[in-house]
């Protein structure tokens, strides 16, 4: 397979992936990990249909395609389908994802200071926990709007759900700027302390989110769409030079963005419908990209997987916690409110690709299928628990579940 075959069928898949969007958000898994497990299926660890050489001659396709899902993530922040979130909600969700970040990252550096793992040295262990934390923080909103479409659920409690999974994106985007700076690439010239590359990353992801605005003041048609590529494809080639996240740059630029200009709704409508179709080549090629090799080889790899997986629900079950103490909504909810923040997404994937690329070898591959097994567990566990949280407190009733299975037509839901 050539890399030119390769690359049309990754636009065939995105333009399935756009028919998806078109038919509602309740087809397909909610997660979007079937293509997480098709990518492996042919890459060069399984079936080897795409070798691996073909995989790193997209890496730039591969950073433009994360730093444009940053940046939606970044021009959408604080709103949910046009609404703005409430401030608590954001609080909460951002609390929570550092709350689960810093446990999962304390139990991996622990467990590291323990126990050598061969291949990691003193700066591999903490890069490797602070990796850890950042990839398994977020919770995706997926999975209760998956549930809320199938079901047609509207009340307090999937919203705030929505609302709190929907702002902790904030906490691992910046987790992993920070991460990359404190961490600075080889072969970089100008010399500078990790809190300056944080600010060097976060003034560059400002700059252009404010001349991006400048440039759309007067623009119509193809020149907004060519103004917003090509100042995010300055953003991502300036990160790629001097090694900074270029998840964390796109996401402040749309942060930005949203904040100076007046057109920020029309933007938010024409670049929304792009997410899906990005992601799901984006999540092919993650997939292609996952090796498993060392935890195979490496047991303490193995196990450090493993004990992420644990953490997380410890620190998901302290965050709702969280959620029960400041919102009183979700307290009959009890500690079942921690297994549905279990779902993770497209934010996990893209901080744990990033790593992969920019640290590739024992920690890179260890974090992507840390990532890859926290959306597994969360697609076999957190729709579930939604689905049954959302009936123990009124918003899905068995009159709803069999409207739904009168609609669906026998042959469908045989399927």
């Amino acid at each position: 397979m050539s890399a030119i075959t390769l690359l049309m069928g990754l636009l065939v898949l995105s333009y399935i992936g756009s028919l998806i969007i078109g038919r509602g958000s309740g087809r397909g898994l909610p997660s979007g990990v079937e293509f997480l497990g098709l990518g492996f299926a042919v890459g060069p660890h399984a079936l080897g249909l795409v070798e691996r050489s073909m995989i790193a001659e997209f890496e730039p396709l591969v950073q433009v395609a994360l730093g444009w899902l940053a940046f939606i993530v970044g021009l959408d922040f604080g709103r949910v389908g046009g609404r703005r979130v409430r401030t608590r909600s954001i609080a909460i969700g951002v609390c929570g994802a550092l709350l689960t970040g810093v446990v999962v990252g304390l139990a991996v550096y622990r467990m590291s200071m323990t126990i050598a793992i061969p291949g990691v040295d003193a700066s591999g262990r903490l890069l490797l926990a602070a990796g850890a934390g950042a990839v398994t923080a977020e919770s995706t909103p997926f999975a209760v709007q998956w549930v809320a479409a199938r079901w047609t659920v509207k009340g307090p409690v999937s919203t705030l759900l929505v609302e709190i999974a929907t702002a902790d994106d904030f906490a691992p985007l910046v987790a992993a700027g920070a991460i990359f700076a404190l961490a600075p690439a080889s072969g970089v010239t100008v010399e500078l302390t990790g809190g300056g590359w944080f600010a060097l990353s976060l003034a560059l992801g400002g700059l252009l989110g404010t001349v991006t605005a400048l440039l759309l003041r007067h623009a119509e048609g193809y020149a907004v769409w060519g103004a917003l590529v090509g100042t995010l494809l300055l953003g991502v080639g300036t990160s790629s030079r001097f090694g900074l996240c270029t998840i964390f740059v796109t996401f402040v630029m749309g942060i930005a963005l949203a904040a100076v200009s007046p057109n920020r709704r029309a933007l938010r409508k024409m670049v929304g419908p792009t997410e899906r179709a990005v992601l799901y080549p984006l999540l092919l090629l993650a997939g292609a990209h996952i090796d498993a090799r060392p935890m195979l080889e490496t047991r303490m790899l193995a196990a450090v997987v493993a004990l992420v997986l644990l953490a997380r629900i410890a620190g998901k079950l302290l965050s709702g916690l969280v959620i029960r103490t400041f919102a009183p909504t979700m307290r009959p909810a009890g500690p079942a409110i921690g297994i549905v923040l279990l779902s993770s997404g497209p934010v996990s994937v893209s901080c744990a690709f990033v790593f992969a690329l920019r640290f590739p070898g024992r920690i890179g591959d260890t974090l992507l299928v840390c990532a890859a097994a926290s959306a597994v567990l969360g697609e076999l566990v957190s729709t579930f628990a939604v689905k049954s949280l959302l009936t123990q407190l009124g918003e899905l009733t068995p009159v709803s579940e069999a409207a739904d299975s009168k609609r669906t037509p026998p042959k469908e839901a045989a399927s």
